[in-house]
């Protein structure tokens, strides 16, 4: 998707929810650079406000809602600069906006190549730990192990299917719930080892979700944009 086709079907849809007409073109000497639709109190850091509050509940990936704010920041200053207001790029419905625009990021088909990527990438730290708290080139894989990263990866996949991106605090609640399930099933069927996993299959686990895992990383250093 090219950035002028994403951001002509974002904007499209925003304004079709919202049900806002164009209105007519301003020239600078009605309309200063930033000032707000007049009776809407609508500015340009508002919508940004509104925007990266909506995406960040959606749980859009760090990185990609760097992307999308300065994306927006730059339309938002090119019709500053053209003398019209942040209601002729938004519409009269933000929230409707933004979640037009994150459907035109955030694909469906996108998502799940995410989370089927970083679930494994998880599944991996976490037993890379294990090696390392037990000292360990090879770990014994129980039933209750299995059931705790089984219930972990339905709760993912039910949780990024719905809202996106999990974060690490959902990934640790998540964690904490999967518990219960995995103190069951070994009760039900034992703990002793059913196989053994060596490092470097433990390693294969990271390699799918590393590439996200980094650009997330990346863009938490690089802070949040402010627009």
């Amino acid at each position: 998707m090219t950035y002028e086709t994403t951001s002509a079907t974002a904007i499209g849809e925003a304004r079709a929810g919202a049900g806002a007409a164009t209105p007519a073109a301003r020239t600078p000497d009605h309309d200063p650079p930033g000032k707000a639709a007049p009776g809407t109190g609508l500015t340009r850091e508002r919508v940004l406000a509104v925007c990266r509050s909506n995406w960040e509940y959606r749980g859009i990936d760090d990185a990609s809602l760097r992307e999308m704010l300065d994306e927006l920041s730059g339309h938002l200053e090119e019709a500053a600069a053209a003398g019209r207001t942040p209601q002729d790029v938004v519409g009269a419905d933000v929230k409707a906006f933004a979640a037009a625009w994150a459907r035109a990021h955030t694909p469906l088909p996108l998502r799940v190549l995410r989370m089927a990527a970083l679930i494994p990438f998880v599944v991996g730290s976490l037993l890379l730990l294990t090696h390392l708290l037990d000292r360990t080139l090879t770990l014994g894989i129980e039933a209750p192990r299995i059931a705790f990263y089984g219930a972990l990866a339905i709760g993912a996949v039910a949780w990024g299917m719905r809202r996106g991106n999990l974060g690490f605090r959902r990934w640790m609640l998540l964690g904490v719930a999967a518990l219960p399930v995995a103190e069951f099933t070994g009760w039900l069927i034992g703990d002793h080892p059913l196989f053994r996993l060596p490092l470097w299959g433990t390693l294969l686990f990271l390699v799918p979700g590393l590439p996200y895992a980094v650009k997330d990383f990346r863009a938490r250093r690089g802070g949040p944009s402010k627009g």
